[in-house]
């Protein structure tokens, strides 16, 4: 899917490719301020027997392995742009009730462009936080109390899976310069599911003076660890989220994208 919307990326953003950046943190490769370029090594990716690395500069197109997407096979911008309106756009999010696609329609008068508003959680935590890979998980309202059924729960908003080595792994393996102070960031989009409690009646919009305390009330979030372990939320002190929107102004056409305005913070997740 990363490899996909990466393809897509592509498409609408031509021009660009890699930037040369320093490296933040170490790795098992790199060390803190190095430069990485287009010719840095796509380690541990071998290219042949002879132990060579792929680099980004010969990997710029999925062609190169044989394979294309449906939305990128004809390189077309209209194509991508179409899918994307299709796929991920406001009509799409709201398809799951009549109610709620009422809510995105209201905000359109006579087919002009107007706005509506996207929420999404920032998740920031320390990759080595529990010494193991782990999932953090975003609920909006009551949810079940058997963690073995998070991933399939009516409001769950969404999930980060923080996929590391145990960090006692890495101090004996040739990674023993890895930073565990190491920070890693995500995003869990709430759009989708704000609508659907709208759409119940529990929600009145999707205007921050209405979201705010509803989500300070009901947005709650879990831990476990990869087999279901429960974390407690205290014991994860690096862990930080925050709640933001951002006003999104409609396309006129199916062969524009939305035009997203500036992100603005509203509230940050309580611990409890």
């Amino acid at each position: 899917m990363v490899d996909r919307c990466f393809a897509m990326w592509q498409v609408l953003n031509p021009g660009s490719y890699v930037v040369p950046t320093s490296a933040t943190y170490n790795t098992f490769t790199t060390y803190a301020g190095q430069t990485q370029n287009t010719n840095t090594a796509l380690t541990p990716f071998y290219k042949d027997s002879f132990r060579n690395f792929w680099t980004a500069a010969e990997v710029v197109n999925t062609t190169t392995f044989g394979y294309s997407y449906t939305e990128t096979a004809s390189s077309a911008m209209a194509q991508v742009i179409a899918a994307i309106n299709t796929l991920y756009g406001p009509n799409a999010q709201a398809t799951s009730s009549s109610q709620a696609i009422k809510v995105r329609q209201s905000e359109t008068v006579d087919g002009a462009e107007t706005n509506s508003t996207e929420w999404i959680a920032n998740i920031r935590v320390k990759k080595y936080a529990l010494n193991a890979p782990f999932f953090i998980y975003i609920f909006i309202g009551t949810f079940d109390q058997n963690p073995s059924a998070w991933s399939l729960d009516a409001n769950l908003a969404g999930s980060q899976f923080i996929s590391v080595k145990s960090l006692s792994a890495i101090m004996n393996s040739p990674c023993s310069n890895c930073d565990p102070d190491q920070m890693v960031s995500g995003t869990v989009p709430l759009t989708h599911t704000l609508l659907r409690h709208i759409s119940e009646g529990e929600l009145k919009s999707m205007e921050p003076d209405d979201v705010n305390p509803y989500l300070a009330q009901n947005l709650k979030y879990r831990i476990t660890l990869s087999d279901n372990t429960v974390i407690g939320n205290g014991d994860v002190p690096s862990l930080k989220i925050s709640i933001a929107c951002v006003d999104v102004q409609a396309p006129s056409s199916s062969t524009q994208l939305p035009t997203w305005g500036d992100m603005k913070g509203q509230l940050a997740v309580s611990t409890a």
